[in-house]
């Protein structure tokens, strides 16, 4: 792991690796510290060795293991949030059960990153949850779903044909990719439209505008 203490740390993204493997957690920050705009700069055991980083740091993310050998990484959650209210936690797990996926989501966590997930894609976890994004693959979306849906209230909102389309995509767990090839629009464009959507649902995230679309009836559950 590279000292940041001796890095421009100015504009970087700092994170803190948790897991109970340490060969893992150094492997992890190993690959984070080769991009130019992520410093780690703690790794930690347990959880409480997680916490008092996270509170020493105050980091931007937290890659948080689910299962370390003084709790659950998803029982830290309250005591993280009292430490370092801004920081973004992930949550580092080889078994993304419908019952860790909740406990994440509820618990505030950004996403949920499986262990054995390409390098790239993990910075890309980190780099999104530092920017405020909501880090749920398409399939952990779907399963998401039917914990997510609750009485209607009759909401009416007002979205265009092609948007209603995205919003039906976006129930299905697609992705902006999927989207932007399947109706033969530029990636941009799909993108636009998804935050549209998000904006007028009255959302933070496209999770939380799936929640608020099924809640309401807008659309039917897939």
């Amino acid at each position: 792991m590279i000292d940041v203490r001796h890095r421009n740390r100015s504009g970087l993204i700092t994170v803190v690796v948790v897991d109970d493997h340490l060969l893992v957690a150094e492997s992890v920050a190993a690959i984070l510290d080769c991009a130019y705009d992520v410093a780690v700069v703690a790794v930690a055991g347990t959880g409480t060795q997680g916490v008092a980083e996270v509170l020493r740091h105050q980091p931007d993310v937290l890659l948080l293991d689910q299962r370390l050998p003084d709790g659950l990484g998803t029982d830290l959650l309250p005591a993280l949030k009292r430490s370092s209210p801004r920081t973004r936690v992930l949550l580092l797990t080889s078994s993304d059960t419908e019952n860790v996926l909740r406990r994440a989501l509820e618990g505030g966590c950004a996403g949920v990153v499986a262990k054995d997930q390409r390098p790239g894609a993990l910075l890309d976890a980190v780099r999104g949850a530092a920017s405020g994004k909501t880090v749920f693959s398409a399939e952990d979306l779907r399963r998401l779903l039917p914990l997510l849906v609750y009485p209607q209230s009759g909401k009416a909102v007002d979205l265009t044909a092609r948007e209603h389309e995205v919003l039906t995509f976006l129930v299905d767990g697609r992705d902006t990719a999927w989207i932007a090839d399947n109706l033969v629009i530029s990636f941009f464009t799909a993108r636009n439209h998804i935050q549209s959507i998000i904006r007028k649902l009255g959302g933070h995230s496209r999770l939380e505008a799936v929640a608020i679309a099924l809640r309401e009836g807008i659309v039917a559950a897939p």
